[in-house]
């Protein structure tokens, strides 16, 4: 029985643009490596607010290999990329192959060779960024102040664009993480992947809905998951505010000695201070407070997707091929869970 390799590819808002996705993926599929395995290509819609339903079902209808999952809403590409391991099915996954072919698939091969050889993990690394120079140098300072401050060290360059053993994955199940940040939780695992360069290409159509902001919400939620620099960082403002209170604090008890009472100076110095400490605390209370949030949202809902509908899919039930109302969801069942492999240490054990 042939082993098979899984492909998750997020989508949202791609439109017309999937059926060249589509086209390159399939001829990728034919490639002398890709063929010697079973091959399936989840398509993750993220509550697509265009046409891309459309041409997400025309693509199952004409090719049984590439099964679709919709999601009730727009959860972000990381959760809901996350989310579709629960329903890959592989030996081996590539985590994140997206869908506007900014990666090149020609790499697959490559990764797939290099899994054989027996890496459990094979990353593609962003060695240059077909971009504008200023957002690529923006990039390029973020991630070297997260290997700086991350709790783990991160590879730098390496997005999601990996192969990964069914071990790993499986591994990556079990973090029940809400949030969830592949890259940074690989890292935590401690898994060292094997690194192929690439050069990260420029999008041919449409326009990446992976906004500004988008990223530096990105940038925040990694500081916040990934590194606990923020609390450190509160209790140093904090030993440094009270030495400082504490040293003029002795400076005036000196000055009183010396010049005797200087009582109604300072008024201003007290206004100031009182001000300046009032916005310390409101920042110290609002890290604290993002910490506290981000572990409440853990206690109460865990890692939660709503999936509204199944293409292609064994378990799916007849009604899921019907196109729901603006106003219906039909929950789509979840796969039986798997039982989990022991994870390999060494970077150069066998793929199970």
């Amino acid at each position: 029985m042939k082993k098979r390799i899984s492909v998750i590819s997020p989508v949202y808002n791609e439109g017309e643009g999937l059926r060249t996705y589509y086209d390159e993926m399939s001829k990728a599929l034919r490639s002398a490596k890709f063929s010697k395995y079973d091959a399936e290509v989840l398509l993750v819609d993220n509550a697509s607010t265009d046409d891309t339903q459309t041409y997400l079902e025309e693509i199952a209808a004409k090719d049984s290999r590439f099964k679709v999952i919709f999601n009730a809403r727009n959860v972000g590409v990381f959760l809901s990329s996350f989310n579709a391991l629960e329903y890959a099915e592989g030996d081996a996954v590539f985590l994140l192959v997206p869908s506007d072919l900014q990666d090149p698939l020609e790499l697959m091969d490559e990764m797939i060779e290099k899994w054989e050889d027996g890496y459990v993990l094979v990353a593609g690394r962003r060695l240059q960024r077909d971009e504008s120079g200023w957002l690529r140098s923006l990039r390029n300072a973020f991630y070297r102040m997260m290997e700086r401050v991350a709790d783990q060290r991160w590879e730098p360059g390496v997005g999601e664009y990996q192969l990964a053993d069914r071990r790993v994955v499986d591994e990556l199940l079990s973090i029940p993480d809400a949030a969830p940040y592949v890259r940074g939780m690989l890292a935590e695992l401690g898994y060292k992947p094997f690194i192929i360069d690439y050069v990260w290409q420029r999008r041919t159509w449409g326009k990446s809905s992976f906004s500004l902001p988008k990223l530096f919400r990105t940038a925040y939620d990694m500081i916040f998951s990934f590194s606990r620099l923020p609390l450190k960082l509160i209790m140093i403002m904090g030993f440094i505010i009270a030495s400082a209170s504490f040293l003029f604090g002795l400076f005036q008890i000196v000055l009183m000695i010396l010049a005797g009472s200087v009582a109604g100076r300072g008024i201003m110095t007290i206004i100031v201070s009182l001000f300046f400490f009032s916005g310390i605390n409101a920042v110290f209370l609002g890290i604290i407070g993002e910490y506290i949030g981000r572990i409440y949202h853990q206690a109460r809902y865990g890692r939660r997707v709503a999936v509204r509908r199944l293409l292609n899919f064994a378990d799916e039930g007849p009604s899921m091929r019907q196109v729901e109302s603006d106003t219906g969801l039909k929950v789509a069942p979840k796969p039986a869970p798997r039982r989990r492999t022991a994870a390999g240490g060494s970077r150069k054990t066998k793929p199970a």
